[in-house]
């Protein structure tokens, strides 16, 4: 047998942030709310394009991403920046959405300068529209206080630059080290970094008991959810009519498969939150940032070797779970990351189908035996191909797509008891009844 890996002291420590990340990722210091009170948490990426030139907004610019930021302190107190290294990246406050009601928001930019705003945590997927509709207002506002015409891009990849390398990254040092090592790892991690948007549904679990069921259902959702989602119009320069279907997730399938793609073990009967962070352990996290915002390099050290040097706050084991991308992640919440960055009303759509399927009891077990029962990883990844390759022809789970959709419809719309949520949904749902996805809009338009 050869030495140990750490001695007596790092292992004692390694155990302590081991069981402090489990708790993390299991939600244990959540406030735990009864199913009727479970909210939802939706962030939008889009890139903003100035419709002028027909080029990307850098962060650098003379008239760029940093001004639009700087005029939007105007909508936050001093307190609610996000300063990094003494520069403004973005905004963490609430928005008005009417009636005295306010949502949550983050404000915040993706490596290339994709703009994000992040709303919620709400219950309701009204109030999650009326935040995102408001931010619009305000970037609207702010554009027209400097004489530009700059649009917020809802597509899943940039749809005017060819080469990923013509967009400079935002000034932040996370990103040139993630940059420079997944750009050895993986073909596409460029233009994951660079050119992607994306939409994304956080899950608030409920009973943590409930959680790795609720796990299973997001994975399983992924592949059709990417293909529904579908909103890239055009990729690298290619012609819309050559674009391949489902970009982001071919993108992503040529990052780091270290820490993409399905978490070994999902489906294993065993699997719980400790799996995903023995998992997460063995991956090498490129960066590590400190309470005090210092970011350095890591090297080949794994998550764990971090994990033993010395016991870790929460927010730096929230940092660690920030350095995979699984295409569901967990962190306390279940956040699914397939979907293509859409209109807002869109992404409201994709929200209130997530809350019809995973909210209702009913609809949730109906979902799960439909799709979880029986599965493993190796038919999730298959359904990607399928859908790729067969699109609405293809046989998902052994149920043709198009049956599967129907029936995945139906399950959300008897899950929302809410009107105006269903009116919300119908905006996705009714594309999908006429085998269409966002980007035929692009196509057919």
């Amino acid at each position: 047998m050869g030495e140990p890996r750490y001695t007596a002291a790092e292992a004692d420590r390694l155990e302590r942030n081991r069981t402090a990340l489990c708790s993390v990722v299991g939600g244990r210091s959540r406030t735990r709310r009864p199913e009727e009170g479970r909210t939802l948490g939706l962030e939008l990426e889009r890139i903003v394009i100035d419709p002028v030139t027909g080029t990307r907004v850098a962060f650098d610019d003379v008239l760029g991403i940093s001004t639009l930021l700087e005029r939007w302190q105007r909508y936050f107190s001093p307190d609610e920046r996000v300063l990094v290294d003494g520069r403004l990246f973005g905004y963490a406050g609430t928005v008005d959405v009417g009636c005295g009601r306010s949502v949550g928001i983050s404000v915040s930019l993706e490596p290339g300068g994709q703009l994000e705003a992040s709303v919620g945590p709400s219950s309701s997927v009204v109030d999650l529209l009326g935040a995102l509709e408001a931010f619009d207002e305000q970037f609207l506002a702010i554009c027209d206080e400097l004489g530009v015409e700059w649009q917020l891009v809802a597509l899943g990849c940039d749809p005017v630059t060819a080469d990923p390398r013509e967009v400079p990254l935002i000034p932040k040092e996370r990103y040139r080290l993630m940059d420079a090592y997944l750009s050895r790892t993986g073909r596409y991690a460029r233009d994951m970094m660079r050119l992607s948007a994306s939409t994304q549904v956080s899950i608030d679990c409920g009973e943590e008991d409930s959680m790795v069921e609720q796990f299973r259902l997001a994975v399983a959702l992924g592949p059709i959810l990417s293909f529904l989602c579908d909103n890239v119009s055009s990729w690298r320069g290619l012609a819309p009519c050559d674009t391949p279907s489902m970009v982001r997730s071919r993108i992503w399938d040529s990052v780091d498969g270290a820490r993409c793609g399905v978490v070994p073990g999902t489906f294993d009967g065993d699997f719980s939150p400790e799996s995903y962070v023995d998992w997460l352990m063995g991956v090498r996290p490129i960066l590590f940032t400190d309470d005090h915002g210092l970011t350095i390099s890591t090297c080949s050290a794994t998550e764990a070797d971090i994990m033993a040097m010395r016991d870790l706050s929460e927010g730096e084991l929230a940092h660690m779970l920030s350095m995979v991308f699984p295409t569901v992640r967990l962190k306390g919440i279940v956040e699914m990351r397939d979907a293509d960055s859409m209109p807002p009303r869109l992404a409201a759509a994709l929200a209130a189908f997530v809350k019809g399927v995973f909210y209702d009891a009913d609809a949730f077990g109906r979902a799960s035996a439909l799709l979880v029962d029986g599965r493993t990883e190796e038919d999730v990844r298959m359904a990607y191909w399928q859908l790729r390759t067969l699109g609405w022809e293809a046989e998902v789970y052994g149920t043709p797509m198009t049956t599967l959709v129907q029936r995945l419809i139906q399950l959300a719309e008897n899950g929302l008891t809410d009107h105006d949520e269903r009116r919300i949904f119908h905006g996705l749902s009714s594309l999908w009844q006429s085998r269409l996805v966002p980007r035929d809009l692009y196509l057919k338009g």
